[in-house]
C-alpha cells in the first residue's frame, strides 16, 4: 500500500495536479509516517504556495533534504534566520543537496536582503563555483556591483577550468557494461528499481522495456535519496510489473565502417549496435520481424523482385558449418557487422575495429573456446580480403550467423550477451560523453556573451552591454529577455526612442513577458505618449494582475496625466504585491515629491535604499529632494552617492555641479557639467546650467555663446531667452533685455515663470546689485 500512495502522489506531481497530491499523500503520511513521506508532503504543501503547512510538517527534521526544503519555506514567510540557520546546516553537514550550488545562493540572498554585501557576495561566488551554468547567482552578483568576482568567474581561466573538468570526466567515468541512458523525473525515484523511465530508442519513441538495473546505476545513496534531488523511500518493493527484453532490435543503420552508429540513430541502451545485436543478416533479414516483409529488393528497372527463399536458409547452413562433431555449436562471436567483412576490412557491428579485438584478449567472450574461434574468424577474415573470393567472405558471413545464434531462440541477438564486456557501449558512452562536454561548453560560451553584457549593464556601461548583445545569435538575440536588456541599456542613455523600440520588439517576440514593462512605461511616460502608455498599461493588468510591473504601468498612466493620487495608490499596490520590488519604492517617492510631500517622499526613497543600495534613482530622489530644501550639502552627498553608482549618467552630473555652484565651488561645477555634456550631447540642461555658472563669474560672452548653441538644441524653451535678456541687462544692452524677454513670454512658459519674467521687465532699469539673484 505504501508503494502506490507513493507512485499516485508522484504521479499527481507530475502532472501538476496538487490538490489531489496533497490528499493522498496525507493519506501515506497517516498511515506510514517516516521522514520521506513527510518530505513529500511538505513538498505537496510548497507547489499550492502553503509554506506555513510545509514549515510545521518539516519543523525539526534532520535529513538535509528536508532541511533545505524547510528553509524555502522559512524564506517564504520572511523567517530569515531560521532560513539561514537551516541551510548553513546543511552546508556544515558536507551533504550535497542540487549540487551544493541550491543551498550557497539561498545564503546569498539571504545576506543581501539583509544588507551584508560582503557575505552575499561570498556565497554566490561560491554557488558559481559549485554550478557555473547557476545563472541566477551570476545575475544577483552582478547586481551587487561585484564586477570584478563576476568577470572572473566568467573568464577565460573559468573556461580553460571548466574545460579540464569536462576533460577528466570523459577520462576518468567509468563505463558499466549495460548503460542505458535513462532520465529520471524528479518525481520517478521509484520503489526498489520499477519507478526508472522507459529508455528512448533512436527516434525517441519507448519501444523497449525497463532494464533492472544494480542501487549504484540509479543514483541511490546510502541516505535513501536519489541524484535527482528528490527522496527514495528505504524500503523495497517488489516491482508490480516485470522487465522485459525486448527481442526486436531496431534495423541496423546505413552503411558503417567503423561500426559506430551516429549518435540519435543508434540501437538503443542496452543493445549492442550492429552486427548480431542488430538481427540483420547479410540478406537484410531481422532476427525477429518478418521474413516476407524483407524479401523484396529493387532492381536497375525500377521493379520490386523477390529473392527467393533458399537465400534465407543460410544461416542454418552456416549454423552446421559452425558445429563440431558431437552438434554442439561454438561459443558466440559478436564481430558481425552491417556490412560485408571482406570489402570494408573492418568489423562494424561492435563498434570495435578488428585490430582492437585480435589484440585485447580482455575484450573475448566468456567461453575459453572463444579466443581460438577469434583466431579463426581473424584469420578467414584475411584470406577473405586477399584473395578475393566469395567463399572467404561467406567463411567470414558463417561464422557472423552461427554468433548470432546462441541459445534457443534467436531472440537474444539483441541482448547484451552479444556484447558481455560492453566494448560498443564503451565506445558509445564516450562519444555521448564527447558530445556532453561540447554541449557544456557551447552552454558555457552562451552565458558568457550574455553574463558580460549583463554585467556591463549592471555597471552601467551601456554601450559596452549592446555590444556584447550583438555578439548573440539572432535567434538568442530576438528573445524577450535580450530585447528588454537593449531597451535597459538605451533607458540609461537617455534615449528613449530606441528604448521605446527595443521595448516594442520585446512585447512582440515575447507578449506574455511583463518584466521590463515598468521601464518601458517610464520611457513612454518621458515620451509623453499617453495613447502608447494607456494601452500598455490596460494589456499588462489584463494578463496578469498579481504582477507588480503590471500596476507601475498603471501608476506611471495616472502620472502623466498628473493625477498623482491614483498614480500613488497603484504604486502601493504593486508594493502589495512585492515589497521587495525596488523601482516601486522610488516611483511613490517622485509621486510624494510631486505632490509636495517632501517627508513622504524621503520615507519612500530610503525604503528603497534598503531594498538595493545601488539604486542610483533612489540617491537621486534624496539629493533632488535636499536641493530644494536648500540643504545643498546633504544634496552633494547623495548626488555623489548616485553618481558614484552610475558614473556615465549626464543627468547626476549636472545636478551635481548645481549643488556644487550653489555652494560657491564653480570651477568643479564647470568641470562636471562639461563631463555632462560630453555624456549626452543632446541634453539641454548641463547647457543652460554652464551658461548660468559662466554668467555668475562674469563670464558673460561665454555664456551668450553657450546660449546661443543651445537655442540651437531647444529653440522653444522660454529660460533659455530669460537667461540671455538677463545677461544683456548685465551688459546694459537693454534693448535685447527686452527683446528676449518678450520672447521668452511669447513661447508660455508656466505661471511661476510667467510672473518671474514680468517681475524682470519691471525691474529693468533698475540696477543688478538692487535686486535679488534669482536663477
Amino acid at each position: 500500500m505504501e508503494a502506490s500512495l507513493y507512485e499516485c502522489v508522484c504521479a499527481s506531481l507530475r502532472v501538476y495536479m496538487y490538490r489531489n497530491a496533497t490528499f493522498l499523500c496525507e493519506r501515506l503520511c497517516a498511515e506510514f509516517p517516516s521522514e520521506n513521506n513527510l518530505l513529500l508532503l511538505a513538498t505537496c504543501y510548497f507547489r499550492r504556495n502553503q509554506a506555513h503547512r510545509a514549515y510545521h510538517v518539516l519543523k525539526g527534521a534532520k535529513s538535509t533534504q528536508c532541511r533545505y526544503l524547510f528553509a524555502l519555506a522559512c524564506f517564504e514567510m520572511d523567517s530569515m534566520g531560521e532560513a539561514e540557520a537551516a541551510l548553513l546546516s546543511c552546508v556544515e553537514s558536507g551533504s550535497e543537496v542540487l549540487n551544493g550550488a541550491a543551498c550557497q545562493y539561498m545564503l546569498g540572498v539571504i545576506c543581501r536582503l539583509s544588507d551584508r554585501r560582503q557575505a552575499a557576495i561570498g556565497f554566490y561566488t561560491q554557488a558559481l563555483s559549485l554550478d557555473p551554468f547557476f545563472w541566477s547567482a551570476y545575475e544577483d552578483l552582478c547586481l551587487l556591483g561585484a564586477d570584478e568576482d563576476a568577470a572572473t568567474l566568467y573568464g577565460d581561466m573559468a573556461a580553460l577550468h571548466l574545460q579540464q573538468q569536462q576533460q577528466l570526466h570523459l577520462e576518468g567515468r567509468p563505463q558499466p557494461a549495460v548503460a542505458p541512458s535513462y532520465v529520471m523525473d524528479e518525481f520517478d525515484s521509484g520503489y526498489g528499481l520499477q519507478a526508472l523511465r522507459t529508455p528512448y530508442s533512436s527516434n525517441g519513441s519507448p519501444k523497449h522495456s525497463r532494464l533492472p538495473l544494480a542501487i549504484s546505476d540509479i543514483g541511490i545513496t546510502s541516505s535513501g535519496l536519489s541524484t535527482s534531488g528528490f527522496p527514495t523511500p528505504s524500503y523495497s518493493t517488489p516491482s508490480p510489473v516485470q522487465p522485459q527484453m525486448s527481442a526486436a532490435g531496431p534495423q541496423a543503420p546505413g552503411r558503417n565502417v567503423q561500426g559506430l552508429p551516429p549518435f540519435g540513430t543508434g540501437s538503443s541502451p542496452g543493445h549492442s549496435s550492429g552486427g548480431a545485436g542488430d538481427g540483420m543478416s547479410r540478406g537484410g533479414v531481422g532476427a525477429s520481424g518478418n521474413p516476407q516483409q524483407r524479401r523484396k529488393f529493387v532492381d536497375p528497372d525500377g521493379k520490386f523482385r523477390k529473392i527467393p527463399g533458399r537465400l534465407f536458409e543460410q544461416p542454418r547452413r552456416s549454423t552446421r558449418l559452425n558445429t563440431g562433431g558431437d552438434g554442439t555449436s561454438q561459443q558466440p562471436c559478436s564481430t558481425s557487422g552491417s556490412g560485408p567483412l571482406g570489402q570494408t576490412g573492418s568489423a562494424s557491428g561492435s563498434g570495435v575495429v578488428p585490430g582492437l579485438l585480435a589484440g585485447s584478449p580482455g575484450l573475448v567472450g566468456r567461453g575459453g573456446a572463444a579466443n581460438s574461434l577469434r583466431m579463426s574468424i581473424s584469420r578467414k577474415m584475411t584470406a577473405g580480403s586477399t584473395d578475393g573470393s566469395d567463399d572467404g567472405r561467406r567463411s567470414v558471413e558463417s561464422l557472423e550467423v552461427a554468433g548470432g545464434e546462441e541459445g534457443p531462440s534467436s531472440s537474444r541477438r539483441g541482448s547484451v550477451d552479444d556484447d558481455p564486456h560492453g566494448v560498443g557501449m564503451m565506445f558509445r558512452g564516450a562519444s555521448r560523453g564527447s558530445r556532453a562536454a561540447e554541449g557544456a561548453m557551447e552552454l558555457f560560451s552562451l552565458l558568457r556573451i550574455l553574463g558580460e553584457g549583463f554585467r556591463h549593464l549592471c555597471m552601467f556601461r551601456c554601450q559596452e552591454a549592446m555590444q556584447a548583445f550583438s555578439k548573440l545569435q539572432q535567434q538568442q538575440y530576438e528573445t524577450g529577455w535580450v530585447l528588454c536588456q537593449v531597451g535597459r541599456a538605451y533607458f540609461e542613455m537617455v534615449d528613449y526612442p530606441e528604448a521605446e523600440r527595443a521595448y516594442s520588439s520585446a512585447r512582440r517576440v515575447s507578449p506574455h513577458h511583463l518584466e521590463g514593462t515598468d521601464m518601458y512605461s517610464t520611457a513612454l511616460y518621458h515620451m509623453k505618449k499617453d495613447v502608447e502608455l494607456s494601452y500598455l498599461a490596460q494589456e499588462t493588468v489584463a494578463m496578469d494582475r498579481l504582477s507588480p510591473q503590471a500596476w507601475c504601468v498603471m501608476g506611471n498612466c495616472f502620472s502623466l496625466q498628473k493625477d498623482h493620487e491614483s498614480a500613488l495608490k497603484f504604486f502601493q499596490r504593486a508594493l502589495q504585491l512585492d515589497s521587495h520590488f525596488t523601482y516601486a519604492h522610488t516611483l511613490c517617492g517622485h509621486e510624494h515629491v510631486a505632490m509636495e510631500d517632501f517627508e513622504e517622499g524621503l520615507t519612500c526613497y530610503r525604503n528603497a535604499i534598503r531594498m538595493d543600495p545601488r539604486h542610483y534613482n533612489a540617491w537621486y530622489g534624496l539629493g533632488t529632494i535636499y536641493f530644494r530644501q536648500e540643504k545643498y550639502k546633504l544634496a552633494e552627498f547623495h548626488f555623489r552617492r548616485a553618481l558614484h553608482i552610475n558614473s556615465r549618467s549626464s543627468v547626476l552630473h549636472c545636478y551635481l555641479g548645481m549643488a556644487l555652484h550653489t555652494l560657491k565651488k564653480n570651477g568643479e561645477a564647470l568641470e562636471l557639467l562639461e563631463q555632462a555634456i560630453v555624456a549626452d550631447p543632446k541634453n539641454p540642461l548641463p547647457k543652460y546650467q554652464k551658461a548660468n555658472v559662466l554668467m555668475s563669474e562674469e563670464r558673460y560672452h561665454d555664456a551668450l555663446a553657450e546660449l546661443e548653441q543651445l537655442k540651437e538644441v531647444a529653440p522653444r524653451e522660454s529660460s533659455v531667452y530669460f537667461l540671455m535678456g538677463k545677461i544683456y541687462k548685465r551688459l546694459d544692452m537693454l534693448e535685447r533685455a527686452i527683446y528676449h524677454f518678450c520672447i521668452a513670454l511669447d513661447l508660455k512658459p508656466s505661471a511661476s515663470d510667467v510672473n518671474l519674467i514680468k517681475t524682470a521687465i519691471e525691474k529693468l532699469p533698475v540696477a543688478d546689485d538692487l535686486e535679488d539673484e534669482n536663477l
